[in-house]
This record gives C-alpha cells, sequence and structure tokens, in this order.
C-alpha cells in the first residue's frame, strides 16, 4: 500500500495540485491502525515523509516488528512524530501504557523530535481524535 502511495498517488497530487513536493513538506497522519501505518511511513519512507500524526496507533499489533522497525530505520535528524493514546482507551489492550512507554523510549533513542501524550478522557473514536487536531498541527507544523 505505501508504495502505491509513494509511487502513484502522491505523485499524481503533486503533479495535479498545488503542493510543496519535498520532504519537509509532506506528512502523513492517521488514527487507530492508520496510527500505525503513519508510524510505519514516516520510519521506512522517511525519505518522503517528514513528519507523522500517530492518533491511538494500533502499536499492541506486531510489537516485535515494531520495535525493530524503530531501532534499524535510517531516520533524517529532522523527522518529528505526535503520537497520542486517551486515557479511556489505554487499557483496552494488556500493557499498553507500558508498550506505549517502550514505543515512545524507542524513538527517543533514535532522537526523533516527539510529542508523546496521554490524552485526558481521550478514548477511541473519532470524535476523541478530532479534538485532538490543535495539538498534533501545532507539534507537526512547529517550525515550519
Amino acid at each position: 500500500m505505501m508504495d502505491w502511495m509513494t509511487e502513484e498517488f502522491k505523485p499524481y497530487i503533486d503533479a495535479h495540485y498545488s503542493t510543496i513536493p519535498d520532504r519537509a513538506h509532506t506528512f502523513i497522519g492517521g488514527s487507530s491502525m492508520g496510527g500505525l501505518m503513519s508510524l510505519y511511513a514516516v520510519l521506512q519512507y522517511n525519505h518522503i515523509f517528514s513528519r507523522a500524526a500517530a492518533l491511538s496507533p494500533s502499536i499492541w499489533f506486531a510489537t516485535d516488528q515494531l520495535e525493530t522497525m524503530i531501532r534499524t530505520a535510517p531516520v533524517d535528524p529532522e523527522t518529528v512524530i505526535y503520537m497520542d493514546y486517551g486515557s479511556r482507551e489505554i487499557h483496552h489492550h494488556a500493557n499498553m501504557e507500558h508498550q506505549f512507554g517502550e514505543v515512545t523510549a524507542l524513538l527517543l533513542e533514535r532522537h526523533i523530535s516527539l510529542c508523546s501524550r496521554i490524552v485526558p478522557h481521550g478514548d477511541h473514536c473519532e470524535a476523541s481524535w478530532e479534538r485532538q487536531i490543535p495539538f498534533f498541527l501545532s507539534t507537526l507544523l512547529y517550525d515550519c
């Protein structure tokens, strides 16, 4: 899917719409499994995406592969990630607080600029994610 997005979809958008197509101005974001895909994209396609918003990312899925990817992906020092979980959803999966802390620590070890937060009263739903727009946009657009 990311090959299609980076090799076909993004070039099409850049060719047909007024964009700034360089890496510095190419961001990705998503929630739940889309949040996990955003982490994947900014790490594995770091030459294309400089910043990512991962809202309630499904980091409980394929944890070993995620941790290996974070440790080994070639990452530009200008990479920025916003990642959050809602306080009402953090216990939906076993050890999620611990896993969220582990992913946060691994990203920081890679010297990625990171805003990682637990959203007070946040839940796993679009209404909660919508309320996070000012937070993640502030993070992703800071110093752009």
